[in-house]
């Protein structure tokens, strides 16, 4: 399966950088009781930064007068990010079948899109619907919410302009699902911002505003977009409005010929817009492709956010044939193993909230028990659910053998010893699931902990107000231990249960809208259980008779259902993966029994059944990034015994303000307007209406009269209000100034070595990691050794390079990689990228100019010592460290972070050396406003600042590593292609005004 590229492709621009109007306004505000997830922010950064690259970046950036081909370019910028290698096969012929093939303009997909694209010869590029992103999210990860703030970003950026002002249009394949996205919408609403939701026929309809509306969202059942105008289907040719649509999708993007065609529908009315894809499956390469988000079931796990998973290996094949006696007992056993395990798991929870004094502590475990059939209209088969109830009526009421149980237990015992955890990170078993606690639970404890009774007893029945729940108390408990939720209860009641003793008084609220605080530890019900409902509290999962073709996508969902956890309130992670705190610390000494509630043990019918468990839950592990480790600091030069010390600048704010020094960039037609609005605005007004303050009033005006105002061909601003903001955060912005320097923090700012992850299956990851710690301690692993005599038996080598690779080295190939043992760079190894063709590794060396950096960097190194006493540097990664120089970027209107590519720390005496290189360094505005921004922290008068630390003297360089060729005389010192100039310690060219230093200039000359 393909890489999901376009979250790679976002994630190589650092969110921080990008311009105020691009971020996420409140980003992890949702409602006044909710607040979002760091997966969620997470993704709402991805969008932002690939929205930015669509609409927002150098030539690419939306202008509210542009021209006709504009849209177009921006699809051909964006696929060329993605690269013709990748996007070649995505073109209209993957919609195919081989009949279809025959015929090619018949085949209904490539019709529909033809009739608004224009085809090449017999084929539609990919690169004309590359205007798209997916949201790949787990089940329960809250999709619905991500999406639904999404909305109030693209309202955002139409309102500031930055982006165009089309519609947007939820599309959604259920009135269940679009009821879910309303409720969430409401919630939403609370927080400030008001969203509408329209039905999409009014779409053209002229509507009068009530007063407080702000955003209009338009909404429809996906599986009812058609070719045909009809009452419940949508022609959409009356609609899709020159594409010029924002389309959200939620779980709209499978099924068979029809949803293919619906694909092209939702693609034809984004063709000018853009497309947001929701799911928490995704299988087509282009989904995969384009995915910016890749949260789904594996890495919800995995980083902590859901329960791990444990699948039982003891089929339920007595439930599959009810009729026969044999089975009747093993029916009981497999329902006491589920039991057992609640059981367990409740007490646990108990003892741990009793061991550490937190009565918030975890949830209170559930069984969930899931089912084929429901109905009752065949009575010798009577249906699946009625089976489980029988079973479990019988162990409540003690129609049980005491050896059964002792059996049931043991059967699980044997099981624990060796569990597969899928997805699993926490260690080979379960850890806390000792067979101790298990041999002395007694049956009484089932029974308290199960049915709120320690004593046997008959059951009762309560009824629901609205026919949809039957539960189910024992007669000497105090409150209900299990409940029925399905479409109609009626017929249970009227047959199965008939004469049934009742409590007499109707239920009037749902038990299962409260589940949360419910006493119930047993829910039953059937397929249409798996979706919108949320809990933290199933720890078991009975599948009984799940099969067919659509279980994959039932196990999946359902399981989404059951992985979340909340170990303390609004702690949503497991016991490992909590940030330190006093409740996490109350918790510490007994870390190692968390495990169960932790774990949610699912039980299936037959081996196909679990067969089909494994394949849904298996369909997730596409390839998760995983990181890889082995990473670690080098130790350091020293200097009269004494560690040399790695010193980065540290900043602050001053008083005078960007706003005083650097001009507001807009355009001629924006100032026109905005000295048009001011002139008929008074300051009374501005002052009361807007709360300005007087000096505010006065910027605005002197600005109004083109003081400190920069015109720029393109600079508009939609939003006059909005521009009144930036101009104001402009006037009051502060000055940044050098304070000096610091010693590096290794916990934050350089930290990328270890987020290093890689996309590998288990063997490979296996072979990197080998090789990674092959290089670190310049050894070489025992597959290699194994590996090599092999090469050499077959010939492949001879004796003298045989010899040198089994004595180790410094350097080993993987795949596209190169991983080094780099002298003196801060961690090692370094890994880099041949040709930065590594798609699979994140947060390595790719770049093409960074690989050339470091080959002509080790080339001089060969041939050259620098003339310091001490010297190392370092990799910076744009998007997870921190050494940086501020600038003021005047085309954005703000300050913003530059991180050079490298980082070279050098002394000897008294002189300290800290020089930034950049590869990446270009001859255009961009290059010149970072050293304009690093001319005002560490230059006066043309010449370095110096700032003591200690005994030395601290002098802080710049360097463009790129061949210059029309730089402006001004810049011209700051760029070379030589990486002796890094560590010219006599008059460096980068301190003095006015060009390279003699010594410099005499080298090149001497250079053939």
């Amino acid at each position: 399966m393909p890489l999901p590229l376009l979250e790679t492709i976002a994630q190589s621009l650092n969110y921080g950088d990008l311009p105020e109007t691009w971020r996420v306004p409140e980003i992890e505000r949702f409602s006044p009781e909710k607040t979002l997830y760091d997966y969620q922010t997470d993704a709402l950064r991805n969008a932002a930064r690939a929205l930015y690259l669509y609409y927002g970046k150098d030539e690419c950036d939306y202008q509210l007068a542009e021209p006709p081909d504009s849209d177009e370019r921006r699809r051909h910028a964006l696929a060329d990010r993605y690269g013709d290698v990748h996007l070649h096969p995505l073109s209209i012929t993957q919609y195919e079948n081989a009949a279809d093939r025959r015929n090619l303009k018949e085949n209904p997909v490539f019709r529909i899109l033809s009739a608004f694209i224009p085809p090449q010869g017999e084929t539609i590029p990919y690169r004309e619907l590359v205007n798209r992103m997916c949201f790949w999210m787990a089940t329960g990860s809250g999709k619905t919410l991500v999406m639904v703030k999404l909305v109030e970003y693209l309202h955002r950026l139409k309102e500031y302009g930055e982006i165009p002002p089309y519609n947007t249009l939820i599309l959604a394949p259920s009135d269940h699902l679009l009821g879910q996205i309303r409720r969430t919408v409401e919630e939403f609403n609370r927080s400030g911002l008001n969203v509408e939701l329209v039905p999409l026929r009014d779409s053209g309809k002229t509507r009068q505003r009530r007063l407080g509306d702000a955003a209009t969202v338009y909404y429809h059942r996906s599986d009812n977009v058609a070719d045909v105008q009809k009452e419940a289907l949508v022609d959409y040719r009356h609609y899709e409005n020159g594409g010029k649509w924002y389309v959200l999708l939620d779980e709209a993007h499978k099924g068979g010929k029809e949803d293919s065609k619906r694909q092209a529908y939702y693609a034809v009315m984004a063709r000018a817009g853009f497309l947001f894809n929701f799911s928490a499956t995704f299988t087509d390469p282009e989904d995969v492709l384009t995915t910016v988000e890749k949260y789904n079931l594996e890495a919800f796990i995995k980083n902590g956010h859901g329960k791990n998973i444990y699948l039982n290996e003891q089929e339920y094949a007595a439930f599959k044939n009810r009729r026969a006696e044999i089975s009747h007992t093993e029916r009981q056993r497999i329902v006491l193993k589920s039991l057992v395990t609640l059981a367990h798991v409740t007490r646990r929870v108990r003892e741990l909230r009793r061991a550490t004094g937190l009565e918030t502590l975890y949830h209170l475990p559930l069984m969930l028990t899931l089912v084929n059939s429901v109905n009752t209209d065949v009575e010798t088969e009577r249906n699946d659910l009625w089976a489980f109830f029988q079973t479990l009526r019988e162990i409540a009421t003690g129609a049980i053998d005491d050896a059964l149980f002792q059996e049931s237990k043991a059967a699980l015992a044997q099981e624990w010893t060796d569990p597969r955890l899928l997805f699993g990170e926490d260690g080979a078993g379960i850890l806390g699931m000792d067979t101790d606690a298990l041999t002395g639970l007694k049956l009484t404890d089932v029974r308290e902990a199960v049915f709120r009774s320690r004593r046997k007893g008959a059951l009762q029945l309560i009824r629901s107000k609205d026919h949809k729940e039957l539960a189910f108390q024992m007669k000497n408990a105090a409150a209900p231990f299990a409940l029925i939720r399905i479409g109609d209860t009626s017929k249970w009641r009227t047959s199965l249960l008939a004469g049934f003793e009742e409590t007499g008084a109707l239920q009037e609220e749902s038990f299962f809208a409260g589940l949360e605080r419910s006493p119930i530890t047993i829910l039953m019900g059937s397929r249409s259980f798996f979706e919108s409902w949320d809990s933290t509290r199933p720890n078991v999962i009975n599948f009984i008779n799940i099969g067919g073709t659509d279980a994959r996508k039932f196990v999946v969902q359902s399981v989404g259902r059951g992985v979340r956890i909340e170990t303390f309130p609004n702690q949503r992670r497991r016991y490992a993966h909590l940030r330190d705190g006093k409740e996490r610390d109350a918790l510490q000494a007994y870390h190692d029994r968390v495990q169960p509630p932790e774990t949610l043990f699912l039980f299936a019918t037959n081996r196909a059944a679990a067969k089909s468990v494994l394949e849904g839950l298996e369909s997730e592990r596409t390839g998760t990034f995983e990181r890889v480790g082995g990473f670690a600091p080098a130790p350091r030069p020293t200097i009269g015994g004494v560690d040399m010390p790695l010193l980065v600048p540290e900043y602050e704010e001053t008083p005078g303000g960007a706003g005083c020094r650097a001009p507001f960039a807009m355009s001629r037609e924006t100032g026109d307007r905005f000295r048009a609005w001011l002139d008929r605005t008074s300051d009374a007004v501005l002052a009361v209406r807007d709360g300005l303050s007087g000096t505010e009033i006065q910027g605005l005006r002197e600005m109004a009269a083109g003081r400190n105002v920069q015109i720029v061909d393109g600079k508009d601003y939609a939003s006059l209000p909005f521009l009144q903001r930036r101009l104001r955060a402009h006037l009051a912005t502060t000055d940044r100034a050098a304070r000096g320097v610091r010693e590096l923090d290794e916990r934050t700012d350089i930290v990328h070595f270890r987020q290093i992850r890689a996309q590998l299956d288990p063997g490979d990851m296996r072979d990197l990691r080998e090789r990674i710690v092959a290089v670190s301690v310049g050894g070489v692993s025992e597959d290699e050794k194994r590996r090599l005599a092999g090469e050499f038996a077959a010939g492949k080598i001879g004796s003298a390079e045989f010899d040198r690779r089994m004595r180790g080295t410094s350097e080993q190939s993987f795949k596209t990689l190169k991983i080094k043992n780099l002298p003196k760079h801060y961690y090692v190894p370094v890994v880099m990228a041949e040709h930065g063709k590594a798609d699979f590794i994140r947060h390595v060396v790719k770049e093409a100019s960074e690989v050339r950096f470091l080959g002509r960097l080790e080339r001089w190194l060969e041939r050259n010592a620098p003339a310091w006493d001490a010297w190392m540097f370092s990799k910076i990664d744009e998007v997870l460290d921190t050494v940086h120089v501020p600038y003021y970027d005047t085309q954005s209107n703000e300050y913003r972070r530059f991180l050079p590519d490298f980082v070279f720390w050098m002394c000897k005496g008294d002189a300290y050396r800290i020089v930034f290189v950049d590869p990446k360094g270009t001859e255009h505005a961009s290059a010149y406003r970072k050293i304009d921004g690093y001319r005002h922290l560490f230059e006066e008068h043309g010449r370095c600042k110096a700032f003591p630390y200690r005994a030395s003297q601290v002098r802080v360089g710049l360097l463009m590593f790129n061949a210059a060729s029309e730089v402006p005389a001004a810049y011209r010192r700051f760029w070379t292609d030589d990486p002796g100039r890094i560590f010219e310690d006599e008059r460096p060219a980068f301190l003095l005004e006015g060009g390279p230093s003699e010594r410099s200039v005499e080298k090149e000359r001497r250079q053939p």
